[in-house]
């Protein structure tokens, strides 16, 4: 059954197609089942009554930015690969819940995955998917593609289409293939692009996106791209905020740089463009 561990059985008289036909699959919405909440109160009406439209500061209303994008190396001395970059606020309504959360999680080694949505059901699918690529490379001695990855995650999304998942995610990693980023939603939705972002911040982080984004650059102008679009989203965007994370795959590997506060971001921009953050009457 779906969500028991494979220790539980001798692996070593396991056939090898049986193997796969009992863990390497999607879940099966009849065998799984979500914890209740307390007092056999019915999970539409406890949501109604604690996160309704009428309790202002405590909605399910999600905000973040999350961008990703491929580009090839300007120069010899360049690695080139796949640039993502996030903001870590959760809000919920105008109530800001956190100002630290990870959004670029890991599913293998040069493989990652984006949140945008709900936390909670981001975080649990996130994990059932590195759990499926885990047992695959285990099994099939041979890291999982981006694309079968991100192929397993839409299946296991769409079996449970309709019933109120909040998961807007990118895949992005490094394979035999060479580097691939498709966005994933709960809607079962799946899709290949080179150039991607998802949140309530999208738009402003394409604004950038498309007037500075070059499929050729140095890593340097890639990471500075990934910062200045993060940060303005940030500004434009009250669901996005505090410290802007940043994960580079090249062929290499997988780099993760410290987080950057937006604010301090905003403030080295408008230096470099030689902008006053605000106006400075002279004393004439």
């Amino acid at each position: 059954m779906w969500g028991c561990t494979f220790a539980e059985k001798n692996e070593d008289v396991r056939d090898h197609e049986e193997f796969k036909a009992d863990y390497l699959h999607e879940p099966v919405v009849s065998q799984f089942s979500f914890p209740l909440p307390p007092l056999g109160i019915q999970p539409k009406e406890f949501v109604g009554a604690h996160f309704g439209k009428e309790l202002k500061n405590l909605q399910f209303r999600k905000g973040t930015t999350t961008l990703a994008f491929l580009y090839e190396p300007a120069t010899p001395a360049d690695q080139g690969g796949i640039i993502i970059a996030v903001d870590s606020r959760a809000s919920a309504g105008e109530y800001i819940s956190s100002k630290s959360v990870m959004k670029i999680l890991d599913i293998g080694d040069r493989m990652v995955a984006t949140m945008a949505g709900g936390a909670a059901d981001c975080q649990f699918w996130t994990r059932v998917v590195a759990k499926y690529c885990t047992l695959y490379e285990l099994r099939e001695k041979a890291p999982i593609t981006v694309a079968a990855a991100s192929k397993y995650f839409a299946n296991v999304l769409y079996g449970y289409k309709g019933q109120g998942l909040s998961v807007g995610s990118m895949v992005c990693g490094y394979d035999k293939r060479g580097p691939a980023i498709f966005k994933v939603d709960s809607e079962g939705d799946r899709s290949s692009l080179n150039v991607c972002s998802v949140g309530s911040g999208s738009l402003n982080a394409y604004g950038i996106l498309d007037q500075h984004y070059k499929p050729k650059m140095t890593d340097e102008e890639a990471k500075q791209l990934g910062w200045r679009a993060i940060m303005h989203a940030t500004y434009r965007d009250s669901g996005s905020g505090g410290v802007c994370n940043l994960v580079h795959i090249s062929p290499e590997g997988k780099t993760r740089y410290p987080g950057r506060d937006v604010s301090q971001l905003y403030y080295e921009f408008a230096a470099e463009l030689g902008r006053d953050i605000a106006y400075d009457p002279r004393d004439d």
